[in-house]
């Protein structure tokens, strides 16, 4: 996998830093508060599992899985689809959502827009990586690790094609490794 990869933008100890910076300021913020993380599938559970160990507070934990993208597309979907929506009751709780990018914004808005519908006390976002420059709808992470040009990014959670997630790393790939059959 090494071969690859272009560039390393974030080194293994640069996340691991910047993960527990971000666990230190959510302890402060949501202490004596019951709290639910939802994690959005598949490529937050890296940064999800990391972060909530860190939490030293007593969390709900919950997944939701949408779809934006499709196959090897980079190409945000016309719209965003709820594959698995969340089991818990989070009336009058705060929530985080916590997701490894936020790039257009359509994915995000549409789980806050859900989320609201339950009546939770807060919704905030928690993102590994914000990527301004292809936002389409407005919204802004409460909490994040870091800020990314516009470029496409795998490891730590996130893939193409569903590979790459387990890269200990944010990475860009090698322009020759995203040209593939499926894309031509």
């Amino acid at each position: 996998m090494k071969n690859d990869i272009e560039e390393v933008l974030f080194s293994e100890a640069e996340i691991k830093n910047r993960v527990s910076a971000i666990a230190q300021k959510l302890a402060v913020d949501y202490k004596h508060k019951d709290l639910t993380v939802i994690g959005v599938l598949n490529g937050s559970l890296v940064f999800l599992s990391d972060l909530i160990r860190q939490i030293p507070l007593p969390v709900k934990i919950e997944t939701i899985k949408a779809n934006t993208y499709s196959g090897t597309s980079t190409t945000a979907a016309a719209e965003t689809e709820i594959i698995h929506n969340i089991n818990a009751n989070v009336k009058e709780e705060h929530v985080l959502i916590v997701d490894d990018i936020l790039d257009t914004g359509k994915t995000l808005s549409e789980i806050i827009r859900m989320l609201t519908g339950y009546n939770p006390l807060s919704i905030k976002v928690c993102v590994l990586l914000n990527k301004r420059a292809r936002r389409e709808i407005e919204i802004e992470p409460d909490y994040c690790c870091f800020e990314i040009e516009d470029k496409f990014v795998v490891g730590y959670g996130l893939d193409f094609d569903n590979r790459y997630r387990n890269l200990p790393y944010v990475a860009v790939l090698r322009d020759s490794i995203m040209v593939t059959p499926k894309t031509l």
